[in-house]
């Protein structure tokens, strides 16, 4: 992403498509000359002028189409706006023919203008926003962390309760707040770390290895709970990844459809109608799963038989749930027992289905491996056991090994990278002091540290890592 902080720009800030009332954003300095000629207040309904703020009422005269667009301008000025520049936007109907003709009348009328600052001339032009370019200049010019940033993307694409919380905890800066600790507790270890340098010739001990290594592990502990390392799989704006496996025929897809309460995935008699991966979100009491249906898993077949089994085990890999759906009718064999051996995440549910037809399969016969998951009798045709499926999901896995706390810190894969990185740089540490290494090669490292962490709030920022976050965001925010 490359543009100029001199640029003017502007956006749609609200979704596509008709609408009963739009947003066109624009911000940069001076920005207001842009609406010059175009806005004619009404004479009737007052301007509100507040310290850094007004609001006025009128409509937008459009030279081309010779038509008035009714519109309210709201101005907010430098710094006290989103992005710390001089922000207007403009409320009008929600008409994508009137926004656009609006946005070109906008764009050929803004032209450019010529400033002096510090004796050189600044051209400003006014031109379309690139993708998160409201949200990095807040970033840029100070109004928000990078990590705050980050919480903004989060905030739009928020499915649940617990996400919108999660999210607006770090717009408030939560992140950010314990990353600055963390980098405190680093910068402060540093510095005795450089202190004990001018003294190594000297019978004094400012610090010992055995106290940094202790004061190091208590940093890596605090950054592996934040972070979740190790310990419970962190639920991203996507939802929690739940991948329905078995066998051919046990019922996967009518199961699918059934929780989805609508037809997605094709049904049949016929053994291995499913041949592709389907998903689809489903949320149950404020927690929103990826719901995958896959294809049935058989020995043999051809390419295509073949192909298919590879994705779901593909499916398999990245699951944080596994429904294991088991046809009840019909008596376990070896190829189900293995093939439950061989999935990897633990949170895992039986479920034994078709149970309207008459039961070779049950709880008691099941091997002992399979009896240490939850098991649930289920049946498409009747219904029985979906209430209690959908709990079992929620209480007896998400609660125990998937974190879907509210009060707890959300994390962008950017950042997760960002922290093990730290983490990694930490163990290094360690394993150098328990070598001997000198202390101007413990304090490098200690900075190496602190830099990192900088990366997660902004402090440490590259044009590669902008782009990377901001590359995701919509247009116009």
């Amino acid at each position: 992403m490359s543009f100029s902080l001199n640029d003017c720009i502007l956006a749609i800030s609200t979704p596509s498509g008709h609408s009963f009332r739009a947003i066109i954003r624009l911000s940069g300095k001076d920005v207001f000359s842009c609406l010059r000629g175009l806005f004619v207040p009404d004479a009737v309904r007052e301007t509100v002028r507040e310290k850094g703020f007004c609001s006025c009422h009128g409509s937008l005269y459009l030279e081309k189409e010779q038509v008035s667009i009714p519109a309210s301008i709201y101005t907010m000025m430098s710094p006290n706006s989103y992005t710390r520049e001089d922000v207007v936007e403009i409320h009008t109907f929600g008409s994508p023919p009137l926004l656009e003709m609006l946005m070109e009348t906008l764009l050929s009328s803004g032209g450019e203008n010529t400033d002096k600052e510090d004796n050189t001339e600044v051209t400003r032009g006014l031109r379309i926003a690139e993708p998160g370019e409201f949200t990095k200049r807040a970033f840029l010019n100070g109004r928000i962390s990078l990590a705050e940033a980050e919480s903004v993307m989060h905030i739009i694409r928020s499915q649940t309760d617990s996400e919108l919380l999660m999210s607006v905890a770090n717009l408030k800066g939560k992140l950010t707040e314990l990353m600055h600790d963390i980098q405190e507790k680093l910068v402060n270890l540093c510095a005795r770390a450089e202190a004990a340098i001018d003294f190594y010739d000297q019978d004094i001990e400012l610090i010992a290895s055995g106290e940094i290594e202790k004061e190091l592990d208590a940093v890596k502990e605090r950054l592996c709970v934040i972070s979740r390392d190790g310990q419970k799989p962190v639920i991203s704006h996507y939802g929690v990844k739940t991948v329905f496996i078995g066998l051919p025929n046990a019922g996967k897809s009518s199961l699918f459809n059934k929780l989805l309460d609508r037809s997605k995935a094709i049904v049949t008699q016929v053994r291995g109608t499913t041949r592709d991966t389907l998903e689809a979100d489903m949320v149950i009491e404020g927690v929103n799963l990826r719901m995958r249906d896959t294809a049935g898993v058989t020995r043999g077949g051809g390419e295509l038989e073949s192909m298919a089994a590879q994705r779901t085990y593909d499916s398999m890999d990245d699951a944080q749930i596994v429904l294991f759906v088991v046809d009840g009718s019909e008596p376990l064999c070896s190829q189900q027992i293995e093939l439950f051996g061989s999935i990897t995440t633990r949170n895992k549910i039986i479920v034994i289905n078709k149970t309207d037809l008459k039961q070779n399969v049950c709880y008691e016969n099941l091997p002992s491996q399979m009896k240490a998951f939850p098991v649930v009798n289920t049946s498409v045709l009747t219904g029985e056991g979906l209430d209690r499926l959908r709990k079992t999901v929620v209480s007896e896995i998400l609660e125990s090994n998937v974190d879907i706390s509210a009060s707890d810190i959300v994390f962008t894969m950017r950042q997760k990278i960002v922290i093990g990185k730290a983490i990694e740089i930490i163990d290094q540490i360690s394993d150098s002091l328990a070598e001997g290494v000198g202390y101007e090669l413990i304090a490098m490292d200690l900075r190496r540290a602190v830099d990192t962490i900088g990366e997660v709030t902004g402090e440490v920022v590259t044009d590669d890592i902008l782009d990377v976050v901001f590359s995701t965001f919509c247009v116009g925010k």
